[in-house]
């Protein structure tokens, strides 16, 4: 219901921003393909037992799954073409929503939403499933430079929210999809 108010900030607001239409973030998160990137992204992510558990036990994403994946672009839209301001707000509610999520997953292993590591897994998942759906499908594919770019560009918000030892080229970025 409030799309057009939530565009105007996300797009009118006046403000210093993190990247420009020229960057490589900007042009992969803008591109239809983040529609199929943003699928596979769930579908990765979910593969790992203790992501899985944080969802499955404390998110409405069972009654609400149009609510959720909402939730999850309005983050990206902000994060990617919002001001600083608004990002770094925006960063900051969803690290402290976080700080409460967590419990054990189904085999008694603890697991806690703020984890460096765990928060690593789901960028990882996401920075991947998004430029291979973007390299795919989108009329004017990233060159290899471009593409090393965009993969440093997304681990500036990943590192914001608390991930650690994030890659920053494509080729760290496979390494650590393989390792998981």
């Amino acid at each position: 219901d409030d799309a057009a108010a939530r565009a105007q900030v996300i797009w009118g607001r006046e403000g210093e921003r993190w990247f420009t239409p020229e960057d490589p973030v900007w042009r992969v998160h803008a591109d239809a393909s983040m529609f199929p990137g943003g699928v596979a992204a769930l579908l990765l992510q979910s593969l790992h037992p203790l992501a899985m558990a944080g969802v499955a036990g404390h998110s409405g994403y069972k009654g609400d799954p149009w609510g959720r994946l909402q939730r999850t672009s309005h983050f990206l839209a902000t994060t990617t073409f919002g001001t600083v301001e608004d990002a770094e707000a925006t960063i900051a509610r969803v690290r402290a929503i976080h700080e409460r999520v967590r419990g054990r997953d189904p085999k008694g292993r603890p697991y806690r939403a703020s984890d460096p590591r765990l928060l690593r897994w789901v960028h990882v998942a996401e920075a991947h499933s998004f430029l291979t759906a973007h390299q795919r499908y989108a009329v004017q594919p990233l060159s290899v430079e471009e593409a090393d770019t965009y993969v440093a560009q997304s681990a500036l918000v990943a590192g914001r929210l608390g991930a650690t030892d994030l890659p920053t080229t494509v080729s760290e970025l496979d390494a650590a999809l393989t390792a998981a």
